[in-house]
Protein backbone atom coordinates (compact mmCIF):
# COMPACT_ATOMS: atom_id res chain seq x y z
CA UNK A 1 0.00 0.00 0.00
CA UNK A 2 2.68 2.21 0.76
CA UNK A 3 4.48 2.20 -2.41
CA UNK A 4 1.07 2.61 -4.46
CA UNK A 5 0.51 5.55 -2.69
CA UNK A 6 4.15 7.13 -3.39
CA UNK A 7 3.23 5.82 -7.33
CA UNK A 8 0.00 7.92 -7.18
CA UNK A 9 1.97 11.22 -5.58
CA UNK A 10 4.44 10.87 -8.36
CA UNK A 11 2.30 10.44 -11.07
CA UNK A 12 0.69 13.66 -10.11
CA UNK A 13 3.96 15.02 -9.72
CA UNK A 14 5.50 13.63 -13.33
CA UNK A 15 1.72 15.01 -15.37
CA UNK A 16 2.62 18.48 -14.42
CA UNK A 17 6.13 18.65 -14.99
CA UNK A 18 5.10 17.12 -18.05
CA UNK A 19 2.45 19.58 -18.71
CA UNK A 20 4.49 22.48 -18.73
CA UNK A 21 7.21 20.87 -20.42
CA UNK A 22 9.11 20.73 -17.82
CA UNK A 23 9.91 16.90 -18.32
CA UNK A 24 9.66 15.51 -21.75
CA UNK A 25 6.53 13.46 -22.65
CA UNK A 26 6.44 10.12 -24.57
CA UNK A 27 3.82 10.24 -26.72
CA UNK A 28 4.85 7.01 -28.81
CA UNK A 29 2.25 5.01 -25.92
CA UNK A 30 -0.14 6.86 -28.23
CA UNK A 31 0.71 6.32 -31.67
CA UNK A 32 0.90 3.80 -33.77
CA UNK A 33 3.87 1.71 -35.05
CA UNK A 34 4.94 3.18 -38.36
CA UNK A 35 4.97 6.83 -37.03
CA UNK A 36 6.96 5.21 -33.74
CA UNK A 37 10.04 4.93 -35.88
CA UNK A 38 9.79 8.09 -37.49
CA UNK A 39 10.54 9.55 -34.27
CA UNK A 40 7.72 11.89 -33.98
CA UNK A 41 7.91 11.58 -30.42
CA UNK A 42 10.57 13.69 -30.70
CA UNK A 43 9.46 16.17 -32.98
CA UNK A 44 6.08 16.20 -30.99
CA UNK A 45 8.34 16.51 -27.29
CA UNK A 46 9.97 19.99 -29.47
CA UNK A 47 7.35 21.48 -30.61
CA UNK A 48 5.37 21.15 -27.44
CA UNK A 49 8.69 22.71 -25.33
CA UNK A 50 8.91 25.21 -27.66
CA UNK A 51 5.62 26.60 -27.38
CA UNK A 52 5.91 26.76 -23.06
CA UNK A 53 9.37 28.44 -24.15
CA UNK A 54 7.24 31.24 -26.51
CA UNK A 55 4.75 31.86 -23.76
CA UNK A 56 7.28 33.11 -21.53
CA UNK A 57 9.75 34.51 -24.02
CA UNK A 58 7.32 36.87 -25.26
CA UNK A 59 5.91 37.92 -22.28
CA UNK A 60 10.05 38.24 -21.08
CA UNK A 61 10.71 40.44 -23.77
CA UNK A 62 8.10 42.31 -24.00
CA UNK A 63 8.72 43.38 -19.96
CA UNK A 64 12.57 44.27 -20.82
CA UNK A 65 11.25 46.97 -23.55
CA UNK A 66 8.80 48.07 -21.02
CA UNK A 67 12.22 48.51 -18.14
CA UNK A 68 14.05 50.08 -21.08
CA UNK A 69 10.77 52.09 -21.68
CA UNK A 70 10.31 53.18 -17.71
CA UNK A 71 13.99 54.02 -17.08
CA UNK A 72 12.76 57.75 -15.86
CA UNK A 73 9.80 57.08 -13.77
CA UNK A 74 11.30 54.82 -10.48
CA UNK A 75 7.27 53.15 -9.67
CA UNK A 76 6.79 52.09 -13.11
CA UNK A 77 9.69 50.54 -13.56
CA UNK A 78 10.15 48.85 -10.54
CA UNK A 79 5.79 47.12 -10.94
CA UNK A 80 7.40 45.99 -14.57
CA UNK A 81 10.88 44.17 -13.11
CA UNK A 82 9.14 41.94 -10.54
CA UNK A 83 7.56 40.34 -13.57
CA UNK A 84 10.13 40.49 -15.83
CA UNK A 85 12.75 39.15 -13.18
CA UNK A 86 9.98 36.01 -12.91
CA UNK A 87 9.83 35.59 -16.26
CA UNK A 88 13.79 35.79 -17.85
CA UNK A 89 14.48 33.80 -14.22
CA UNK A 90 11.82 30.84 -15.57
CA UNK A 91 13.52 30.38 -18.85
CA UNK A 92 16.58 29.57 -17.11
CA UNK A 93 14.71 27.00 -14.38
CA UNK A 94 12.88 25.64 -17.27
CA UNK A 95 16.15 24.88 -19.41
CA UNK A 96 17.74 23.83 -16.10
CA UNK A 97 15.28 20.84 -15.60
CA UNK A 98 15.57 19.52 -19.05
CA UNK A 99 19.19 19.44 -18.32
CA UNK A 100 19.09 17.19 -15.48
CA UNK A 101 16.03 15.32 -16.49
CA UNK A 102 18.40 11.86 -16.77
CA UNK A 103 19.38 12.43 -12.87
CA UNK A 104 15.71 13.22 -11.92
CA UNK A 105 14.93 10.09 -13.32
CA UNK A 106 18.06 7.99 -11.16
CA UNK A 107 16.53 10.54 -8.27
CA UNK A 108 13.30 8.77 -8.56
CA UNK A 109 13.82 5.03 -9.14
CA UNK A 110 16.65 5.21 -5.82
CA UNK A 111 13.27 7.22 -3.85
CA UNK A 112 10.75 4.00 -5.44
CA UNK A 113 13.21 0.90 -5.04
CA UNK A 114 15.45 1.62 -2.03
CA UNK A 115 14.15 3.63 0.01
CA UNK A 116 13.39 1.52 2.91
CA UNK A 117 9.66 1.12 3.59
CA UNK A 118 9.86 1.01 7.74
CA UNK A 119 12.75 0.16 10.25
CA UNK A 120 14.12 -2.64 11.34
CA UNK A 121 11.96 -5.13 13.42
CA UNK A 122 12.79 -3.56 17.15
CA UNK A 123 10.45 -2.38 20.27
CA UNK A 124 9.67 0.58 17.67
CA UNK A 125 9.82 0.88 14.40
CA UNK A 126 8.95 4.11 11.76
CA UNK A 127 7.27 3.98 8.89
CA UNK A 128 7.65 5.56 5.42
CA UNK A 129 4.14 5.82 4.58
CA UNK A 130 4.14 8.71 7.71
CA UNK A 131 6.81 11.25 5.90
CA UNK A 132 4.90 10.57 2.08
CA UNK A 133 1.99 11.54 4.19
CA UNK A 134 2.98 14.58 5.75
CA UNK A 135 4.74 15.75 2.05
CA UNK A 136 1.51 14.84 0.10
CA UNK A 137 -0.54 17.34 2.17
CA UNK A 138 1.97 19.79 1.94
CA UNK A 139 2.56 19.22 -1.82
CA UNK A 140 -1.32 20.03 -2.32
CA UNK A 141 -1.68 22.96 -0.09
CA UNK A 142 1.65 24.28 -1.76
CA UNK A 143 0.80 23.89 -5.58
CA UNK A 144 -2.94 25.19 -4.66
CA UNK A 145 -1.44 28.05 -3.51
CA UNK A 146 1.25 29.07 -6.25
CA UNK A 147 -1.37 28.40 -9.35
CA UNK A 148 -4.30 30.61 -7.50
CA UNK A 149 -1.29 33.22 -6.02
CA UNK A 150 -0.84 33.88 -10.28
CA UNK A 151 -3.66 32.97 -11.68
CA UNK A 152 -6.50 35.10 -10.10
CA UNK A 153 -4.46 38.06 -12.10
CA UNK A 154 -6.57 37.32 -14.79
CA UNK A 155 -10.03 37.72 -12.55
CA UNK A 156 -9.77 41.44 -12.44
CA UNK A 157 -9.89 42.49 -16.07
CA UNK A 158 -12.78 40.21 -16.01
CA UNK A 159 -14.57 41.54 -12.90
CA UNK A 160 -13.75 45.14 -14.30
CA UNK A 161 -15.44 44.36 -17.84
CA UNK A 162 -12.85 46.52 -19.37
CA UNK A 163 -9.77 45.42 -21.97
CA UNK A 164 -7.29 45.73 -19.56
CA UNK A 165 -4.44 42.69 -19.54
CA UNK A 166 -3.03 41.30 -16.26
CA UNK A 167 0.11 42.45 -16.70
CA UNK A 168 1.01 45.84 -17.99
CA UNK A 169 3.30 46.04 -20.45
CA UNK A 170 4.83 47.14 -24.42
CA UNK A 171 3.11 45.73 -27.14
CA UNK A 172 3.86 46.05 -30.65
CA UNK A 173 0.32 46.12 -31.64
CA UNK A 174 -2.76 47.65 -30.09
CA UNK A 175 -3.72 44.45 -27.99
CA UNK A 176 -7.02 46.67 -27.09
CA UNK A 177 -9.17 45.61 -30.32
CA UNK A 178 -10.30 42.01 -31.24
CA UNK A 179 -9.42 39.60 -31.83
CA UNK A 180 -5.54 40.69 -30.63
CA UNK A 181 -7.33 41.35 -26.92
CA UNK A 182 -8.13 38.13 -26.93
CA UNK A 183 -5.32 36.68 -28.19
CA UNK A 184 -2.58 39.16 -25.57
CA UNK A 185 -5.12 37.76 -22.66
CA UNK A 186 -4.81 34.23 -23.36
CA UNK A 187 -1.16 34.47 -23.63
CA UNK A 188 -0.55 36.26 -20.56
CA UNK A 189 -3.14 33.45 -18.64
CA UNK A 190 -1.08 30.58 -19.98
CA UNK A 191 2.05 32.63 -18.87
CA UNK A 192 0.86 33.30 -15.42
CA UNK A 193 -0.65 29.70 -15.05
CA UNK A 194 3.17 28.05 -16.17
CA UNK A 195 4.57 30.73 -13.35
CA UNK A 196 2.35 29.11 -10.97
CA UNK A 197 3.06 25.02 -11.96
CA UNK A 198 7.10 25.68 -12.71
CA UNK A 199 7.89 27.76 -9.87
CA UNK A 200 5.61 25.29 -7.90
CA UNK A 201 6.84 22.14 -9.47
CA UNK A 202 10.39 22.94 -9.04
CA UNK A 203 9.85 23.88 -5.51
CA UNK A 204 7.79 21.37 -4.81
CA UNK A 205 10.18 18.36 -6.41
CA UNK A 206 13.16 20.00 -4.09
CA UNK A 207 10.73 19.75 -1.52
CA UNK A 208 9.72 16.24 -1.75
CA UNK A 209 13.16 14.66 -1.44
CA UNK A 210 14.21 16.55 1.11
CA UNK A 211 11.25 15.77 2.98
CA UNK A 212 11.30 12.11 2.58
CA UNK A 213 15.08 11.59 2.87
CA UNK A 214 14.45 13.66 6.52
CA UNK A 215 12.19 10.96 6.58
CA UNK A 216 14.71 7.99 5.96
CA UNK A 217 16.82 9.65 8.41
CA UNK A 218 14.34 8.99 11.04
CA UNK A 219 14.00 4.81 9.89
CA UNK A 220 17.61 4.63 9.96
CA UNK A 221 17.83 6.11 13.83
CA UNK A 222 15.43 4.37 14.82
CA UNK A 223 16.86 1.10 13.63
CA UNK A 224 20.06 1.73 15.02
CA UNK A 225 18.43 2.35 18.60
CA UNK A 226 17.04 -0.55 18.35
CA UNK A 227 20.03 -2.83 16.60
CA UNK A 228 20.52 -5.06 19.71
CA UNK A 229 16.74 -5.67 20.26
CA UNK A 230 16.61 -6.23 16.00
CA UNK A 231 19.33 -8.68 16.77
CA UNK A 232 17.45 -10.53 19.72
CA UNK A 233 14.54 -10.69 17.45
CA UNK A 234 16.39 -11.92 14.12
CA UNK A 235 17.98 -14.98 16.84
CA UNK A 236 13.88 -16.17 17.06
CA UNK A 237 14.31 -16.33 21.13
CA UNK A 238 14.00 -13.88 24.12
CA UNK A 239 10.59 -13.25 23.35
CA UNK A 240 9.25 -12.96 27.06
CA UNK A 241 12.48 -10.42 27.90
CA UNK A 242 11.53 -8.44 24.73
CA UNK A 243 7.47 -7.85 25.67
CA UNK A 244 9.03 -7.13 29.55
CA UNK A 245 11.52 -4.19 28.01
CA UNK A 246 8.98 -2.91 25.15
CA UNK A 247 5.95 -2.53 28.22
CA UNK A 248 8.54 -0.56 30.30
CA UNK A 249 8.97 1.37 27.57
CA UNK A 250 5.37 2.07 26.75
CA UNK A 251 4.90 2.90 30.06
CA UNK A 252 7.44 5.61 30.22
CA UNK A 253 6.34 6.57 26.22
CA UNK A 254 9.08 7.03 23.51
CA UNK A 255 9.55 10.43 22.34
CA UNK A 256 8.51 11.33 19.19
CA UNK A 257 10.32 15.01 19.59
CA UNK A 258 13.51 12.80 18.27
CA UNK A 259 12.38 12.31 14.97
CA UNK A 260 11.57 14.48 12.33
CA UNK A 261 8.40 13.08 11.57
CA UNK A 262 6.63 12.49 15.02
CA UNK A 263 5.11 9.34 15.05
CA UNK A 264 6.92 6.06 16.45
CA UNK A 265 4.56 2.68 16.89
CA UNK A 266 4.96 -0.12 19.36
CA UNK A 267 6.28 -3.35 17.24
CA UNK A 268 4.18 -6.08 17.31
CA UNK A 269 6.47 -9.08 18.59
CA UNK A 270 5.00 -11.48 17.67
CA UNK A 271 4.22 -10.49 13.52
CA UNK A 272 8.04 -8.54 13.59
CA UNK A 273 9.56 -9.25 10.35
CA UNK A 274 13.02 -11.18 10.78
CA UNK A 275 16.41 -11.37 8.79
CA UNK A 276 18.54 -14.34 8.48
CA UNK A 277 21.84 -13.86 10.27
CA UNK A 278 25.18 -14.19 8.21
CA UNK A 279 28.12 -16.41 8.68
CA UNK A 280 30.93 -14.34 10.19
CA UNK A 281 35.10 -15.33 9.43
CA UNK A 282 36.54 -15.97 12.67
CA UNK A 283 39.01 -13.44 14.47
CA UNK A 284 41.71 -13.56 16.69
CA UNK A 285 41.13 -14.85 20.41
CA UNK A 286 41.38 -11.06 21.82
CA UNK A 287 38.79 -10.20 19.76
CA UNK A 288 36.26 -12.92 21.27
CA UNK A 289 34.32 -11.54 23.76
CA UNK A 290 30.55 -10.52 24.28
CA UNK A 291 29.86 -12.94 21.50
CA UNK A 292 26.35 -13.17 22.26
CA UNK A 293 24.52 -12.66 19.30
CA UNK A 294 27.27 -11.66 17.48
CA UNK A 295 26.09 -12.75 14.31
CA UNK A 296 22.63 -11.17 14.29
CA UNK A 297 24.30 -8.30 15.56
CA UNK A 298 26.39 -7.95 12.82
CA UNK A 299 23.81 -8.36 10.44
CA UNK A 300 21.71 -5.81 11.73
CA UNK A 301 24.39 -3.14 11.97
CA UNK A 302 25.62 -4.08 8.08
CA UNK A 303 22.01 -2.94 6.70
CA UNK A 304 22.11 0.01 8.80
CA UNK A 305 25.18 0.75 6.92
CA UNK A 306 24.22 -0.02 3.52
CA UNK A 307 21.16 2.21 4.49
CA UNK A 308 23.34 4.82 5.37
CA UNK A 309 25.82 5.05 2.37
CA UNK A 310 22.68 4.70 -0.09
CA UNK A 311 21.38 8.04 1.33
CA UNK A 312 24.64 9.79 1.54
CA UNK A 313 24.89 8.73 -2.25
CA UNK A 314 21.60 10.31 -2.70
CA UNK A 315 22.08 13.39 -1.17
CA UNK A 316 25.50 13.95 -3.11
CA UNK A 317 23.13 13.10 -6.50
CA UNK A 318 20.54 15.52 -5.66
CA UNK A 319 22.95 18.56 -5.11
CA UNK A 320 24.50 17.61 -7.98
CA UNK A 321 21.07 17.73 -9.44
CA UNK A 322 20.00 20.97 -8.02
CA UNK A 323 22.75 23.46 -7.13
CA UNK A 324 22.02 25.68 -10.39
CA UNK A 325 18.51 25.48 -9.70
CA UNK A 326 19.05 26.74 -5.76
CA UNK A 327 21.49 29.68 -6.49
CA UNK A 328 18.53 31.01 -9.71
CA UNK A 329 15.86 30.27 -6.70
CA UNK A 330 17.96 32.34 -3.93
CA UNK A 331 19.11 34.92 -6.81
CA UNK A 332 15.20 35.56 -7.36
CA UNK A 333 13.90 35.45 -4.20
CA UNK A 334 16.86 38.38 -2.42
CA UNK A 335 15.82 40.64 -6.10
CA UNK A 336 11.80 39.80 -5.62
CA UNK A 337 12.13 40.62 -1.65
CA UNK A 338 14.45 43.79 -2.32
CA UNK A 339 11.47 45.24 -5.30
CA UNK A 340 8.58 43.85 -2.96
CA UNK A 341 9.35 46.05 -0.37
CA UNK A 342 10.38 49.14 -2.63
CA UNK A 343 7.64 49.46 -4.12
CA UNK A 344 4.72 48.08 -0.82
CA UNK A 345 5.74 51.30 0.53
CA UNK A 346 4.88 53.28 -2.31
CA UNK A 347 1.70 54.66 -2.91
CA UNK A 348 -0.17 52.37 -4.79
CA UNK A 349 -3.91 51.00 -5.58
CA UNK A 350 -5.63 48.47 -3.20
CA UNK A 351 -5.39 45.75 -6.10
CA UNK A 352 -1.91 46.59 -6.70
CA UNK A 353 -0.92 46.29 -3.18
CA UNK A 354 -2.88 43.00 -2.73
CA UNK A 355 -1.23 42.00 -5.53
CA UNK A 356 2.46 42.77 -4.01
CA UNK A 357 1.65 41.26 -0.27
CA UNK A 358 0.42 37.50 -2.29
CA UNK A 359 4.14 37.77 -3.74
CA UNK A 360 5.95 38.60 -1.07
CA UNK A 361 4.23 36.11 0.86
CA UNK A 362 4.72 33.16 -1.34
CA UNK A 363 8.45 34.60 -1.48
CA UNK A 364 8.95 34.27 2.28
CA UNK A 365 6.99 31.00 2.59
CA UNK A 366 9.07 29.25 0.02
CA UNK A 367 12.32 30.82 1.03
CA UNK A 368 11.73 29.84 4.61
CA UNK A 369 10.87 25.86 3.66
CA UNK A 370 13.65 25.34 1.72
CA UNK A 371 16.00 26.83 4.23
CA UNK A 372 14.14 24.87 6.78
CA UNK A 373 14.16 21.74 4.86
CA UNK A 374 17.93 22.25 4.09
CA UNK A 375 18.55 22.34 8.04
CA UNK A 376 16.56 19.76 8.82
CA UNK A 377 18.33 17.60 6.51
CA UNK A 378 21.73 18.87 7.61
CA UNK A 379 20.66 18.04 11.36
CA UNK A 380 19.17 14.66 10.50
CA UNK A 381 21.90 13.41 9.01
CA UNK A 382 24.24 14.09 12.14
CA UNK A 383 22.20 12.37 14.37
CA UNK A 384 23.66 9.23 13.62
CA UNK A 385 25.89 9.12 16.13
CA UNK A 386 23.41 9.81 18.78
CA UNK A 387 21.14 7.12 17.86
CA UNK A 388 23.88 4.93 18.29
CA UNK A 389 24.90 5.69 21.37
CA UNK A 390 21.45 5.32 22.63
CA UNK A 391 21.46 2.07 21.81
CA UNK A 392 22.78 -0.90 23.74
CA UNK A 393 26.36 -1.19 22.23
CA UNK A 394 28.08 -1.66 25.57
CA UNK A 395 26.63 -5.18 24.86
CA UNK A 396 28.13 -5.71 21.92
CA UNK A 397 31.14 -7.71 20.65
CA UNK A 398 34.26 -6.86 18.47
CA UNK A 399 32.62 -7.32 15.34
CA UNK A 400 29.80 -5.22 16.17
CA UNK A 401 32.05 -2.26 16.79
CA UNK A 402 33.95 -2.33 14.33
CA UNK A 403 31.00 -1.71 11.85
CA UNK A 404 30.09 0.96 14.53
CA UNK A 405 32.68 2.82 13.44
CA UNK A 406 32.15 2.82 9.67
CA UNK A 407 28.92 4.73 10.60
CA UNK A 408 30.67 7.32 12.95
CA UNK A 409 33.10 8.19 10.95
CA UNK A 410 30.31 8.99 7.73
CA UNK A 411 28.32 10.73 9.85
CA UNK A 412 31.04 13.42 11.32
CA UNK A 413 30.40 15.42 7.92
CA UNK A 414 26.76 16.57 7.94
CA UNK A 415 24.69 16.48 4.71
CA UNK A 416 24.00 20.29 3.29
CA UNK A 417 22.60 21.21 -0.08
CA UNK A 418 24.43 24.21 -1.76
CA UNK A 419 24.06 26.65 -4.39
CA UNK A 420 27.36 25.65 -6.32
CA UNK A 421 29.02 25.54 -2.77
CA UNK A 422 28.67 29.21 -2.27
CA UNK A 423 25.66 28.99 -0.32
CA UNK A 424 23.84 26.21 1.78
CA UNK A 425 20.13 25.92 2.64
CA UNK A 426 20.26 26.51 6.35
CA UNK A 427 18.84 28.99 8.36
CA UNK A 428 21.93 31.35 8.26
CA UNK A 429 21.17 31.43 4.97
CA UNK A 430 17.72 32.40 5.52
CA UNK A 431 18.93 35.27 7.38
CA UNK A 432 21.72 36.39 4.72
CA UNK A 433 19.17 36.76 2.29
CA UNK A 434 16.55 38.79 4.36
CA UNK A 435 19.68 41.35 5.34
CA UNK A 436 21.02 41.85 1.53
CA UNK A 437 17.15 42.36 0.97
CA UNK A 438 16.58 44.91 3.15
CA UNK A 439 20.36 46.44 2.54
CA UNK A 440 19.20 46.78 -1.25
CA UNK A 441 15.60 48.09 -0.67
CA UNK A 442 17.35 50.74 1.70
CA UNK A 443 19.92 51.85 -1.27
CA UNK A 444 16.35 51.97 -3.88
CA UNK A 445 14.77 54.45 -1.14
CA UNK A 446 18.04 56.90 -0.81
CA UNK A 447 18.52 56.60 -4.77
CA UNK A 448 14.73 57.87 -4.66
CA UNK A 449 14.78 60.74 -2.03
CA UNK A 450 18.04 61.86 -4.14
CA UNK A 451 15.88 61.72 -7.46
CA UNK A 452 13.33 63.39 -5.95
CA UNK A 453 15.67 66.08 -4.54
CA UNK A 454 17.28 66.55 -7.76
CA UNK A 455 14.09 67.46 -9.55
Amino acid sequence: MDRANLKKDLSIIFFLMRFVALWPYNFDRHLPVWLQHARLSLVLNVLYYLFWQFICLHIAIFHIITVLNSLDNFNDLFLVMVSTIIYCLMLLINANFRLYYRKNLVLIEILKHQFKQRSAAGLTYVKFESSRRYFSRLFKIWISTCVLGTLHWAIFPILQREKVLPLQCWYPIDVHRSPLYELAFLGQVLGQLQVGLVYGMTGALLMMYIFIVCGQFDILCCSLSNVYYTAMINSGGNRFKLCAIQALLENTLRDPSEHFVKEVFMEELSKAPRTTAKKLAPVSEKHQYLDYLQEELATALDECVDHHCMLINFCRLLEECFHPFILLKLGQMLSLLCLLSYMATNSLSVMKLTNIGEYFVLTMAELFSFCYLGETLRNQSVKISNALLSSTWYKCGAQFRQRVMLILKASQKPLKLSALKLYHLDFETYRSVLTAAFSYYTILKKLQGGSRHAN
